[in-house]
């Protein structure tokens, strides 16, 4: 049986959840007869029990991988190589552009995106951005204009990677 830590530290996981304010409340199914309700919280008491093992310094190495407590290691990304993939989407009257981490969160800081407006002058900078997904502000100009994007990832104060694929959108007129 799971012990119940929360109640053990006088104060209950679930603390930190907030509803907003006239939201509905979803009420599950009944259950059939034969199967037992789980206390809400379950996972959150799991994972506790998790960390308390992890942090006793009595698990060894063999006994956490019976338990299967012990995930395997990511490889650190070839930063040679890596390189963000990008689109963009023309909403109302701005370009959404949508890049991710491709899965190496941990190893990059950020993504610098850079833009060509057409206007003659090439790629030019426009943002470094931290949060995948990113607005484009620019008012669109008066006469049809093809603004191209492209992305590079960044760690620290350096550029890593490659440059994505560009993508390009007509914009204005």
């Amino acid at each position: 049986m799971v012990p119940r830590l929360h109640q053990c530290r006088g104060r209950s996981p679930d603390r930190h959840r907030h509803r907003r304010a006239g939201a509905a409340r979803v009420h599950p199914p009944n259950l059939p007869a034969t199967v037992s309700a789980v206390v809400p919280g379950a996972l959150n008491r799991i994972f506790a029990v998790v960390q308390l093992i992890k942090d006793s310094g009595k698990a060894t190495d063999a006994i956490s991988n019976d338990l299967g407590i012990v995930g395997t290691a990511q490889p650190q990304p070839d930063y040679t190589t890596l390189q963000p993939v990008i689109s963009a989407v023309i909403f109302g009257n701005h370009v959404n552009l949508k890049w991710g981490w491709g899965g190496y969160s941990a190893w990059l800081d950020s993504c610098e995106i850079q833009v060509d407006r057409g206007d003659g002058k090439g790629f030019g900078f426009l943002t470094i951005d931290t949060t995948p997904g990113y607005t484009d502000t620019q008012p669109f100009p008066t006469a049809k204009t093809v603004w191209t994007y492209r992305a590079i990832y960044r760690q620290g104060d350096g550029q890593v990677g490659v440059w994505s694929a560009p993508v390009s959108l007509a914009v204005g007129g």
